[in-house]
């Protein structure tokens, strides 16, 4: 269906004089102005993944095609972080519009860190699902509570690729590319995997395995789960997970059984790469077919087989589900130029931009009306190999799912990639382990809009402040004889903002602390425990820390501003998690000195650190689980403060 050009008519005034004024040579007259692209998905603006039209950056023409139509409007292309990203909206900051994708890019628009784009489409008079722009179910991942903050960037799928000349050894039909004619369901493709896994060398361990797929990696689950029939959430704020239901069990049980009973899923840790021909069929993501597309520097072919492809199985609800990758365009909240940001967003959004990225970058375009260009370009880069059946992606995106994504995605991610883990890769039962991994997610989940949780505790004839930063499980403090035991979740004590719990004491001017450090939670290689000095009571503040962890040893951490990177300036990859430690911080001025010692009376310097800090500041224990949704204990004992 060919969509209608329409003529845009904002209200305000910027923007009316940006679009209504008439021919671009009267928008020449404009005061120019320059916005700022940050690409935070990973990829190079100034590096084609298709080489086959020369050295120019995709970037460079997707800024020369924009300014044809705007010429006073002057586009910069870097690459950057969320993290930093992140920091500098918080600030006040931050580039025009971000393209970023997972669970920070969409946490920062749920919580209002971008643009609201309804107001713009009200104003341009266009609905993208009235005249199917857009898949439906990829346009609704980049809404949350009636606001949409971002736009796709492009719709990647999962289809399945298959070995040719492995079908044809086993005497096999090959699979019906489209889906009028493919009608393959879950038992068919068991099947079908079962009679392609080979033993060729008889060491009773299959050399070929009918399938190759990601076992643990949440967006690579939730498609198969989908097909089973199942729900993801119980409410539209995402707040409440219905993953515990029949039908979610079944899919699990289906893929452990590949794994477990079939065996046609290689074990955890053993290869099964499919362009290695160590399996015959395997799931392939629409944006990695240029490592399959065309020929080497060399001149022979990328694949070493011929392969072709086919769509996912029907599941038992009868339907077919893949994925719809959720990278997008947003625009930062604090842009200058909200108007300009706005025709920008809708340039790389629109049909032109789809096209750009197709040939420069193979990236399947998520505006509907690209797609053919996107088949056509895809079969020109394999045109010396042979044909594929390369329109399986463009049928893929009626029954795309994005991945799913709750309320506190850090939380969903680390629960989620625990549950896969246990039962795919560790074969544990489905049911009883799924039951408790959503119950504990509800329970994180229905902390999303609670302050932070601040109390008062009473240890060695002091009172403390204990603090939850940016955790969505609630601990608890407990002190046991002269012991303190602080129970804590949290993603980290790291990079520009923390998550953590701390027990603190404000003192001002000199001071010499100490403590001793029994044991760092088992929850993560990287669960930190141990003694911290702060500027003040938010995420981002300054702060030095002493810390021993699980299974890295004992680090000292800085982060030298609010909001910057954070550093570990020292290491003792010797120190082993349950070997009692003391740690001392010593404030002079903007001096923190940072010592250990075994004994508490021979005392070594791991790092002395200047930085800016207040008069008064927060001295005490901090405690990461390394994990969002799981609690775990720190044990210290043997405080001691004094002033100087």
């Amino acid at each position: 269906m060919r969509r209608h050009r329409r003529v845009f008519a904002f209200s305000l005034v910027v923007a009316a004089v940006l679009l209504l004024c008439g021919p671009v040579s009267a928008q020449s007259d404009l005061e120019p102005i320059t916005l700022e692209v940050v690409l935070a998905g990973g990829r190079d603006p100034n590096i084609n993944v298709i080489q086959d039209y020369g050295d120019i950056s995709w970037t460079k023409i997707l800024a020369e095609e924009f300014q044809k139509q705007y010429p006073h409007i002057n586009v910069e292309f870097r690459t950057g972080s969320m993290d930093q990203i992140i920091v500098m909206i918080a600030s006040g900051m931050g580039p025009d519009i971000i393209n970023g994708y997972g669970h920070k890019f969409h946490s920062v628009g749920r919580q209002g860190g971008f643009l609201d784009l309804n107001p713009f489409f009200e104003a341009e008079g266009v609905d993208f699902m009235a005249e199917q722009t857009y898949w439906p179910r990829q346009w609704e991942a980049f809404q949350y509570e009636g606001r949409q903050y971002a736009m796709p960037q492009y719709l990647g799928t999962v289809a399945l690729g298959y070995n040719v000349d492995m079908f044809d050894e086993a005497g096999l039909p090959y699979p019906e590319p489209r889906l009028s004619s493919n009608t393959m369901d879950w038992e068919e493709f068991e099947a079908l995997a079962k009679r392609l896994t080979r033993d060729v060398n008889g060491d009773g361990m299959p050399d070929i395995w009918g399938f190759s797929k990601s076992m643990t990696r949440t967006d690579r689950i939730h498609y198969w789960l989908a097909a089973a029939g199942s729900d993801f959430f119980g409410n539209e704020a995402k707040t409440v997970s219905t993953l515990n239901n029949p039908a979610a069990i079944a899919g699990l049980e289906y893929l452990q059984r590949l794994r477990w009973e079939s065996q046609v899923i290689a074990p955890p840790g053993v290869p099964s790469g499919f362009l290695e021909g160590q399996a015959a069929i395997a799931e392939i993501g629409s944006w990695g077919l240029v490592n399959y597309l065309g020929l080497k520097s060399d001149g022979s072919p990328k694949v070493t087989f011929e392969w072709n492809l086919f769509p996912m199985p029907v599941g038992p609800a009868g339907v077919r589900a893949t994925l719809a990758t959720n990278d997008g365009y947003a625009i930062n909240r604090n842009t200058k130029h909200p108007e300009e940001a706005y025709l920008l967003l809708r340039f790389l959004t629109g049909r032109e931009a789809n096209e750009i990225k197709a040939k420069y970058l193979g990236l399947q375009p998520a505006h509907r009306d690209a797609v053919p260009e996107y088949i056509g370009l895809m079969q020109e880069v394999n045109r010396d190999v042979y044909d594929l059946d390369l329109f399986v992606y463009a049928e893929a995106g009626a029954y795309a799912h994005p991945e799913v994504i709750y309320a506190d995605p850090i939380l969903g991610e680390s629960i989620l990639k625990e549950l896969y883990i246990k039962v795919l890769d560790e074969n544990q039962p489905v049911a009883p382990t799924l039951e408790d991994a959503i119950a504990r997610l509800n329970r994180g989940l229905a902390a999303v809009d609670r302050g932070p949780v601040v109390r008062s505790v009473q240890w060695l004839g002091a009172e403390w402040t204990a603090r939850e930063f940016d955790t969505v499980m609630p601990g608890e403090v407990r002190v046991e004889g002269d012991k303190l035991v602080l129970v804590a979740a949290g993603t980290d004590i790291e990079s520009y903002k923390d998550s953590f719990g701390y027990v603190y004491q404000k003192v001002s001017g000199d001071f010499t602390a100490t403590v001793r450090l029994h044991s760092a939670p088992p929850t993560h290689n990287w669960s930190k425990s141990g003694l911290m000095i702060r500027a003040d009571e938010t995420e981002l503040a300054a702060n030095v820390a002493v810390l021993g962890t699980h299974n890295r040893g004992l680090v000292v951490q800085q982060r030298l501003a609010a909001g910057s990177a954070t550093e570990q300036p020292a290491r003792i990859s010797s120190w082993q998690n349950g070997d009692p430690v003391y740690m001392r911080i010593i404030r002079r001025g903007n001096e923190v000195t940072a010592q250990i010692s075994e004994d508490g009376k021979a005392w070594q310097t791991l790092a002395r650190i200047i930085l800016e800090l207040p008069e008064t500041v927060l001295i005490g224990l901090a405690s990461t689980s390394h994990a969002a949704g799981t609690l775990g204990e720190a044990v210290f004992s043997d405080w001691e403060l004094v002033a100087e």
